[in-house]
């Protein structure tokens, strides 16, 4: 199996698992969706495809090192990027520290995240007020000329500070605000650390979001079940993105929903380990159905059919037309697909329909 080559650019960001019940693992946060659950600290590309994660337990859930909580749960996040081969992490204001930033460019990781004024000691940038009266689109700057590290703050309907150790303020580019006193949009100066940011910053959210469309509803008490069902979630959310990205490669334009993916994953898992017919004289406790003038033959998925493990010809009756050439009629049935396929001297539909 060949492993899923890594963005170049990565997210770090906290996932609430929804849960009320009791364990010492809930934790509250005020302004999440879901303000009472499970916290796991996450990695994830731009395309919201989780890399890597972390379960909060408080004191003691990663190694501890000068760079306090937040930055040892950072840096074991990025233990699985590579090296020295120019990729980024973007962190909100909870992890970005000065600290982090050198460790991080010492281990050949690249940074940009939203950080406290409180974390860049010695950097003096202009204050709310003074950007304030200076209107929408004001920023001040500075740079670290020892680890080179920039520092910008920008004024919008409230400021922003953001740091980084690649990124500067060139070039400057207008975004469009809503203004309410003009009731029309206008243009704003925005710095490149911004931009930059607010166009990488939200892989981990993008993921939250798919998997809380279609989330696995099951009322549970016990806390590790329900973090085995968002883990879940979290794999076929994964595995239909990077079922999008072959579609991509591929210049397949139209693919299949997320809903669509998620019934036919259940319907492949479900196929997997269905029990094979008995065969001989059925007993009184089975009930025989009438058989139809017309049998309906479910639609089958290709994991199914092409896994090549437990596929067995059997006799029917009565004959039946071949489901894969549709010519001529047959006596022979796939065990497990159910499906009449044709098994002669002539032809042999049979591996013809399981060869993929």
């Amino acid at each position: 199996m060949s492993k899923i080559e890594q963005e170049e650019y990565n997210s770090v960001n906290e996932i609430m698992v929804p849960f009320k019940g009791r364990s010492s693992l809930k934790q509250f946060i005020r302004n999440k969706p879901h303000k009472w659950g499970i916290k796991i600290f996450a990695r994830a590309g731009v395309s919201g495809i989780i890399y890597d994660f972390e379960i909060y337990r408080g004191k003691g859930t990663v190694k501890e090192t000068n760079l306090g909580i937040s930055g040892d749960i950072l840096i074991k996040l990025v233990e699985t990027l590579p090296r020295n081969l120019n990729y980024k992490v973007f962190t909100d204001n909870w992890f970005t520290s000065y600290k982090l930033l050198c460790e991080l460019k010492k281990l050949g990781i690249f940074a940009s995240g939203t950080v406290r004024i409180a974390r860049l000691p010695g950097c003096q940038l202009k204050s709310d007020a003074e950007l304030k009266k200076e209107g929408r689109g004001s920023f001040d700057f500075c740079t670290e000329e020892n680890e080179n590290i920039f520092a910008v703050k920008w004024f919008d309907n409230k400021t922003v500070q953001v740091v980084s150790t690649y990124i500067g303020l060139q070039p400057i580019q207008n975004v469009k605000r809503w203004s309410s006193s003009e009731k029309k949009f206008i243009d704003l100066p925005q710095p490149y650390a911004i931009q930059i940011y607010n166009k990488y910053m939200g892989g981990v959210d993008l993921n939250d979001i798919l998997v809380s469309l279609y989330r696995i509803k099951i009322g549970v008490r016990r806390y590790y079940l329900r973090i085995i069902y968002h883990l879940i979630d979290i794999c076929i959310v994964n595995a239909w993105l990077l079922y999008r990205r072959d579609c991509s490669a591929r210049g397949i334009k139209k693919f299949k929903r997320l809903v669509t993916f998620r019934a036919e994953v259940a319907h492949a898992m479900l196929q997997q380990n269905a029990p094979l017919r008995r065969r001989g004289r059925p007993s009184d406790a089975e009930v025989e159905q009438p058989p139809r003038k017309r049998p309906v033959v479910p639609r089958l998925i290709d994991d199914v059919r092409f896994d090549g493990f437990s596929h067995w010809p059997e006799h029917i009756e009565p004959k039946q037309r071949c489901r894969n050439c549709i010519k001529s009629y047959t006596r022979i049935s796939c065990m497990k697909c159910n499906m009449p396929l044709c098994l002669s001297k002539e032809k042999n539909c049979f591996i013809k329909f399981h060869d993929q």
